[in-house]
């Protein structure tokens, strides 16, 4: 239950601010008694997955608020992961991207999630010029701390959202081949974020998942 939830929040299926199912419904979703659900929900406490409102539920917690530096890098991993970043460039925005973005340049960020030597996840993002003027940490081919949504935030004053995310599937191309580290063609999952402040987009990404990497999808 801990582990569905985690990926849910993570995702963002479940979003800041979203209320938990109630007690009993976790019970019967996942045939658990309700000292279970309650020692689940414990340990998404202690992890700053959740918090709790007296009187009114279990609620999901913004992160981005809670960890930072290498504390947000192990939050957003899985024991024996790691993250990479491999570039950070000023590129005109690709078609499909300017459709939300807007057509120009933009910053290009670019990492890899590993285990190991092996790759799991491929991620792009294209960030709004608009967001290095307040935020140039985003030109540095390393992590923002907490990210570049949260500092762009709090700077700036201006509250940023997810205005959509997807998830689709695709036959890797010549570019996820290389990201990932792959010999020959595989089905891959992708998931696409657009983050918004107020009516502007300020930047958009990709997450390319490599065969055989969990993906939890509600």
């Amino acid at each position: 239950m801990a582990a569905y939830l985690k990926a849910r929040i993570d995702l963002g299926t479940l979003e800041a601010g979203n209320k938990l199912p109630p007690t009993a419904a976790l019970m019967k979703q996942f045939d658990l008694s309700d000292n279970a659900v309650y020692r689940g929900i414990a340990l998404l406490k202690a992890e700053g997955y959740v918090h709790s409102q007296q009187g009114k539920g279990v609620f999901v917690s913004d992160r981005r608020r809670l960890i930072a530096g290498a504390n947000r890098i192990k939050g957003i991993t899985s024991p024996g992961e790691s993250i990479h970043h491999k570039l950070s460039a000023r590129v005109e925005a690709p078609d499909w991207v300017a459709a939300d973005l807007g057509e120009g340049e933009c910053v290009n960020r670019v990492r890899t999630v590993n285990r190991g030597d092996f790759i799991l996840q491929a991620s792009q993002s294209w960030v709004h010029l608009d967001v290095a003027e307040v935020v140039p940490e985003v030109d540095e081919p390393q992590a923002c701390d907490p990210t570049w949504q949260a500092i762009y935030e709090q700077r700036s004053g201006n509250p940023v959202g997810v205005a959509s995310k997807t998830v689709d599937a695709r036959i890797t191309s010549a570019a996820d081949r290389e990201a990932l580290g792959l010999d020959a063609d595989f089905a891959v999952l992708v998931m696409r974020s657009v983050y918004v402040t107020g009516d502007k987009v300020i930047g958009v990404g990709e997450g390319v998942y490599a065969p055989g990497h969990p993906l939890a999808i509600a």
